[in-house]
């Protein structure tokens, strides 16, 4: 049993922990996201081992976890602005699903990062598990609950955004 698990965390853990964080924004919610995907595939390994794709089993878990994590933020920030504090949901970026233009942003204090975090969390998770963790459109359609055809659209929205937003100005 540990031989098996030892070799999905080897093969699964640095890739997933490295697309979701950029996806997040946040590597350490991204790493704590798929550390309990892991503490789960080992509390049921013995179920999970005989699934067809365990490492599948094993993100989609790590993807509803940072969803969880998400939704518990999201609650805490209603909750604070319901005692009159005030909520940071307004300044994430993406939030709005709108992505502002190149205008808006110097070229020279962009990177590709900055770029991402500005999209919507639909195309950030997109883009990121396929590029990043390299999973097949496929795979990332599955993981996310849509279609393949709702991917591609995420896939090709989020690259023409990037390349949008990482346009440099010709400045003559």
């Amino acid at each position: 049993m540990n031989d098996e698990i030892d070799a999905l965390f080897r093969s699964e853990y640095v890739r997933l922990v490295r697309a979701l964080g950029v996806a997040c924004g946040d590597a350490d919610r991204a790493a704590e996201a798929v550390q309990d995907a892991f503490v789960q595939a080992t509390r049921h390994w013995p179920k999970v081992r005989h699934y067809e794709n365990p490492a599948l089993w094993l993100r989609r878990v790590a993807v509803n976890r940072l969803a969880d994590q998400r939704r518990s933020s999201r609650r805490a920030r209603r909750g604070t602005e319901q005692l009159g504090g005030l909520s940071a949901e307004r300044d994430v970026p993406g939030r709005s699903g709108s992505v502002p233009g190149p205008e808006a942003l110097s070229p020279t204090a962009i990177d590709v990062r900055d770029a991402l975090a500005l999209l919507p969390l639909k195309q950030r998770l997109a883009i990121t598990l396929h590029h990043l963790a390299d999973l097949p459109v496929s795979e990332v359609a599955d993981l996310l609950g849509v279609a393949p055809g709702t991917i591609k659209s995420q896939l090709s929205d989020a690259r023409a955004n990037l390349f949008r937003l990482l346009e440099v100005p010709d400045e003559r």
